[in-house]
């Protein structure tokens, strides 16, 4: 049984910084946008255990998420080609 409260590893702040660069190219996103890259536990049936999720915040339209069923440590590049919002 998965724990919610159990303690995760701490992010790695270089990952992030390379999945907010690769998600400024790939979405085409503008630089001004604020950005937020964390990793969520999945309660989704078929889901990985571990997800990443990209939010962009105070776009029009409200926020927009993009998420990527791997942990953060394991993103590259290629997983944010193609990448299209949740829910949209």
């Amino acid at each position: 049984m998965m724990s919610f409260f159990a303690p995760r590893s701490p992010a790695n702040p270089a990952q992030v910084t390379r999945i907010k660069a690769w998600a400024q190219e790939l979405l085409t996103t503008d630089p001004a946008v604020p950005m937020l890259v964390t990793e969520l536990r999945c309660t989704e049936p078929g889901c990985a255990p571990l997800e990443t999720v990209i939010a962009l915040l105070g776009v029009p339209g409200g926020t927009v998420q993009y998420t990527v069923h791997k942990p953060l440590s394991e993103v590259c590049r290629d997983d944010l080609v193609g990448l299209r919002p949740k829910g949209r």
